[in-house]
Formats: C-alpha cells, structure tokens, sequence
C-alpha cells in the first residue's frame, strides 16, 4: 500500500490520554510461527506498545491487510476506494496517538527494522467526552458506510450500562500479516489486554467482531457477547442491507472485564 495514503486532517481530532510519557513497554514474548512457501519456521513474536517511529509502518500494514480481509470492508468492496482507506487510514492514526495499541514485532536477523507480524488499533474512551471517534468527518461515503452502522451498533450495546463503568478500552482492526497466520497470534494479541489494562488502570474492554472466526476467538480469550446482529438485520435509511453479500452471518460486540 502507497505511502501516500498519510496525508489527513486527523491532527483536528484528540482523544483522550492516559499513557504516561516513558520508554516503550513490552507486553509480552510469545512463540510463533513464520510460513513461506509452505515451510512453517518458529520465530519469537514480541508484544509491544508501537513506537511513534513505526506508526506509519503499521498504517501501512493495515492497510495492506484489514482493508483487504476484514469482511465488511470486503463485503463494501472499500479496497478499491481511495478516499475509504484514507479516512480509515486517518482513524488509526487518531487512535495510535492515544499509545495503547499493540504491535506485534518479530526481529530481524540482519539487524533492520523488525518485521510486523500483526497490530490490533487499540484505543480509550471516557462516558460523555466530547473527544470521540464521533467527530471525525468522514469524505468518503464507503468509509461512511461501514463506521456509522459499527459506532451505532457499540452504543446500541450499552457497554457502559453492562459493565457499571464511565470509561473502556476499544479496538477498531486487529490484522496479522499472511505468513504469521494459522498459529493463534490474533488471540495472543486480543489477550494482551489484560496487560494494558493494569498498566494503565483500565477495567473493561469491548470491541466489534465482525466474522465467526474473531468472535470465537475473542470466546476462548473470555470475551462475552454483548449484541449480536444477523448482518441481514444491519439496514441502511431505505431498508437495504448495509454489508450485502457477506460471507458471515453474524455481526457481534463483544466485551470482558479485565483482571
């Protein structure tokens, strides 16, 4: 994906912060697996805080890759729309100023910049705080098409309400590069939560998972079922459905108290 996707008014934007100022904080080292031409080669895959020096990186490689994967985005066809992927291009970036999400970082031998075997955007939101996701603008109807419809389905969840809280960890794109998949890397990087939720003193997360494959395994990580929508029942104004052609059936928000 071109580089030139990182121009953005996504500077207007500020949500709110609670990362303190510091060195990187590395949340965990787990085993994985790389697979090229068939051959499936351990390699150790470090959890970390994503350094501002590798934002653009990671933009880059969700762009790539959730654009591509993540069946909403399929199902809109948002991959061939330039003005979609900037705006969700832009939304990261907003998110990733806020300094809680999670790179998954696998070294290089030759000493370069580590490879990125995955990223999970992972963001923080305070009960009626102004400085939301809400405000941004988007320019494209695509990119409309597929955030409004998820926003609107998280409030109609009542995550607050559920877990008796005024503030919650999110998520908006979890991806893992093609060659580290098939080895539960996603899931490791779901529970990687739990670490930034004592670090930063946050109780609750709650994120949309849009295909059978993430809500099963967001279940194995202890996540509950919030709402559930048959993707069929996701209407826009004149009754249509908003993700025609989706190749999963239903659409769920799911959340777990944090330990």
């Amino acid at each position: 994906m071109s580089r030139v996707i990182n121009e953005s008014k996504s500077e207007e934007i500020i949500l709110p912060s609670i990362r303190t100022p510091g060195p990187i904080k590395i949340w965990k080292t787990v085993d994985g697996f790389k697979t090229i031409g068939g051959e499936s080669k351990p390699v150790k895959i470090v959890l970390q805080e994503i350094p501002e020096d590798r934002y653009q990186d990671i933009l880059d490689h969700m762009a790539a890759y959730f654009v591509i994967d993540e069946p909403c985005c399929v199902s809109l066809n948002l991959k061939d729309d330039p003005l979609a992927v900037k705006d969700l291009v832009n939304i990261w970036k907003i998110i990733l100023k806020q300094g809680l999400s999670v790179g998954a970082f696998v070294d290089d031998p030759k000493g370069g910049k580590p490879e990125i075997a995955g990223a999970n955007i992972i963001g923080f939101e305070i009960k009626d705080d102004d400085r939301s996701l809400d405000n941004y603008k988007m320019q494209s109807s695509t990119a409309k098409r597929l955030v409004e419809p998820v926003l609107k389905l998280c409030k109609e969840a009542k995550i607050y309400e559920h877990f008796n809280t005024d503030r919650y960890m999110f998520a908006f794109g979890l991806s893992v590069e093609p060659s580290y998949r098939g080895h539960n890397l996603g899931a490791h990087i779901l529970r990687a939560r739990e670490d930034i939720g004592r670090e930063y003193k946050i109780s609750v997360t709650a994120t949309p998972f849009s295909s059978a494959i993430s809500q099963k395994s967001a279940a194995r990580c202890g996540f509950e079922v919030l709402l559930s929508r048959d993707y069929d029942q996701i209407l826009d104004e004149e009754g249509k459905e908003i993700f025609p052609n989706i190749k999963f059936k239903t659409f769920k928000v799911m959340g777990k108290r944090l330990n």
